[in-house]
């Protein structure tokens, strides 16, 4: 009788420990949920943009405050400010040599507005004067490749400014958003990686490796080109939800006419 009671707990020990192993090997080899550090409210499966630690830790570029003097903005019909589509501190990067800068312009008064490029000594390399009378959406501003424009040189950091010139005759009421670009190299495996890639998964590609300026560039482009994608709308999205432009998101992208230079 001993014996029998002997081997029947040897033999319950046993079967315990086995299932208690097995739980083990369960709980391991459990997937881990998809949504596990990724960004909150954002377009699931869109970019996933990171801003480089280095920029992040950079201080905003000192301007002064976007104005409303003279009901130059209108905001009975929209709230939002004018905006550069740029992370929070107005700090990006890029790897083109002539990049695309984008705005959000609200509805204002204003007949112009006006893009400055600044090299890193301060000198002015670029400007551009803009109509935007009875104008109000996304703009893109684009750097041209000619022999009167520098390139961006790698490593190095530029300024831009845009202001919409409210009163011709009274430039304090101006609206003005001022950041800063600079131009980095990527490396033999990321640029393979670009050539193989399709427009959705470059700007994932340039998004990951917190190449701000042309992630955007890339996919207003495939925007443009394919305007009933509904993938790339929600990329988008996306996109300027992880540095917090939700609300341009919606907006639409529109056209704008340059002025001839004098």
């Amino acid at each position: 009788m001993t014996k029998f009671t002997l081997k029947s707990l040897v033999f319950s020990s046993i079967l315990l420990i086995g299932a208690f192993n097995a739980c083990q090997f369960a709980s391991v080899g459990q997937p881990t949920p998809d949504n596990v550090g990724q960004p909150r409210n954002t377009v699931p499966g869109g970019p996933r943009f990171a801003q480089p630690r280095e920029d992040m830790e950079q201080s905003p570029p000192r301007s002064p405050r976007s104005t409303t003097r003279g009901n130059c903005r209108n905001s009975e019909l929209n709230a939002i400010n004018l905006t550069g589509l740029v992370p929070q501190n107005k700090i990006s990067r890029t790897v083109s040599e002539y990049p695309t800068f984008f705005f959000y312009l609200p509805p204002t008064r204003a007949e112009s507005a006006e893009f400055i490029l600044l090299d890193p000594s301060g000198k002015q390399i670029y400007k551009q004067t803009l109509k935007v009378a009875n104008l109000s959406g996304v703009i893109g501003v684009s750097i041209p490749a000619n022999k009167n424009v520098p390139p961006l040189e790698v490593g190095k950091k530029y300024t831009w400014n845009f202001t919409v010139i409210c009163e011709a005759e009274e430039r304090s009421a101006d609206l003005l958003e001022i950041g800063t670009i600079r131009r980095v190299d990527l490396s033999a495996d990321i640029r393979s990686e670009l050539e193989k890639a399709d427009p959705r998964r470059k700007t994932a590609i340039y998004a990951e490796n917190g190449i701000w300026q042309d992630a955007l560039s890339n996919l207003a482009a495939a925007r443009r080109d394919r305007p009933s994608d509904t993938m790339l709308d929600a990329d988008w999205e996306s996109l300027l939800d992880a540095v917090k432009l939700t609300k341009i998101a919606k907006q639409p992208i529109v056209q704008v006419q340059t002025e001839p230079k004098p």
